[in-house]
């Protein structure tokens, strides 16, 4: 960590650290699926760069989360983790710069944080980042943990091998289906597989990118609402539609900054799902 500008009078002595600027989360999550709230990361002082945290994400936190989950009314703590990150290159850690005046969202899924016997209801959740040294905890928010209704309780058993040789919903999202499977571009409002789903299709399904419609994104609302739009942004530098992306761009970098780095890789055509589509098509052992 580095600070690149000369401290003014009365300014305090000492490295620059993090400081956690928000949590975004949904009110509602059904048991036994992705868990996803946001977070949102800044260095602690102006003009200061910090330059290599663990770069946590819906595809798998690095170890630098921790939840604290607690009941509603009572307080009473039901799931205390902790941020355990190693942030060696040698180790494929993925990190991230901060640099001046910049801010980081970061999408993780917490589901893999809570026991499987946990009761359905209302609960308090902060989320914990530890980008080493410094570890940053969100206020607690509320949520509802609800159980799966028939047809969710049918799709968790159908999936269940799957996701357990994957290890994590974010590797069962990012590998490659089993089999070859077809993966389907129809997704319900309100499924709570939304996201994945549609991240899925995006990497693995049978159409260019070029030719995805923009209108299957409409699902991601609520806490997927930025995610959305940046997605977006990736469908139109696919599709070679400079003024929608712009648009995109423009309203990522004014209105979600914390996903700005998303469209400063588009522009400098670093696509991962284009990455990842890229691969799908290299013959093998090529």
């Amino acid at each position: 960590m580095s600070d690149d500008h000369a401290r003014s009078e009365g300014e305090p002595v000492g490295p620059p650290g993090l400081a956690l600027r928000s949590i975004d989360h949904d009110r509602r999550y059904v048991l036994g699926f992705p868990l996803h709230v946001a977070i949102t990361v800044c260095a602690d002082r102006p003009g200061t760069c910090i330059r290599r945290l663990p770069r946590a994400s819906w595809a798998g936190s690095a170890g630098a989360i921790g939840v604290r989950l607690a009941r509603a009314g009572s307080g009473e703590e039901v799931v205390r983790s902790e941020p355990s990150p190693v942030v060696l290159r040698e180790l494929g850690t993925p990190v991230f710069p901060l640099p001046p005046g910049a801010c980081r969202r970061m999408l993780i899924d917490v589901s893999s944080h809570l026991p499987p016997d946990l009761n359905p209801g209302h609960y308090t959740l902060a989320i914990v980042y530890e980008g080493p040294p410094d570890r940053v905890e969100s206020p607690p928010v509320p949520i509802e943990l609800a159980a799966p209704d028939v047809d969710e309780q049918r799709e968790l058993l159908r999936l269940a091998p799957e996701v357990a040789r994957a290890g994590s919903w974010g590797r069962w999202t990012s590998l490659p289906p089993d089999g070859g499977a077809p993966v389907a571009a129809r997704v319900a409002p309100g499924d709570p597989l939304r996201f994945n789903r549609i991240l899925r299709y995006l990497m693995y399904g049978p159409e260019s990118l070029c030719d995805v419609a923009p209108a299957v994104l409409d699902v991601l609302d609520g806490v997927y609402t930025p995610e959305a739009h940046a997605l977006r942004a990736e469908l139109h530098a696919a599709r070679g539609d400079a003024a929608r992306f712009a648009e995109q761009a423009e309203l990522i970098r004014s209105t979600y900054p914390g996903l700005a780095w998303w469209i400063e890789r588009l522009e400098a055509g670093q696509s991962e799902i284009g990455f990842v589509r890229a691969c799908r098509a290299r013959p093998r052992g090529g």
